[in-house]
C-alpha cells in the first residue's frame, strides 16, 4: 500500500512513476494476482526476470542456487531508473520496508 500511495502522489504532482515488477514467484498466476492488485507492469517469469535480477543483483534467497551468491539485496527491493534505463538509486526495501521510499531521489524542486 505504501508503494502505491507513493506512486499516486508522484503521479498527481506531475512526476510519473512506473513500477515494474520483477517476479520471484514460482507461478505465473501469482504474478498476475500481484501485478493486477497493484496495477503494475511485470517482467515475464524465466530468463527475462533472471536477466534483470542479475543486472541489478537482487533476488530471493531461494534463488541463490540458480543466480549465485553475489547479490546486493534480497526482495523486496527498488531500483530507480532514469528515462534512459540507467540506475539512479537503490532503495533497500528488504531491510527498511516502506521507510526506504524516503530515499527516493528528488529533483531540484523537491518533487519526485
Amino acid at each position: 500500500p505504501s508503494l502505491m500511495q507513493f506512486r499516486e502522489a508522484a503521479n498527481s504532482s506531475g512526476k510519473n512513476v512506473e513500477i515494474i515488477y520483477v517476479p520471484s514467484d514460482r507461478q505465473g498466476t501469482d504474478v498476475v494476482k500481484r501485478t493486477s492488485a497493484m496495477n503494475m507492469l511485470s517482467v515475464p517469469i524465466g530468463e527475462e526476470a533472471d536477466a534483470m535480477k542479475r543486472k541489478y543483483k537482487i533476488w530471493a534467497g531461494a534463488e541463490s542456487m540458480k543466480l549465485g551468491m553475489g547479490r546486493r539485496s534480497g526482495v523486496p527491493a527498488l531500483v530507480v531508473l532514469d528515462k534512459s534505463g540507467e540506475e539512479v538509486a537503490f532503495l533497500a526495501a528488504e531491510s527498511k520496508g516502506a521507510k526506504a521510499l524516503a530515499d527516493w531521489p528528488l529533483d531540484d524542486s523537491g518533487l519526485w
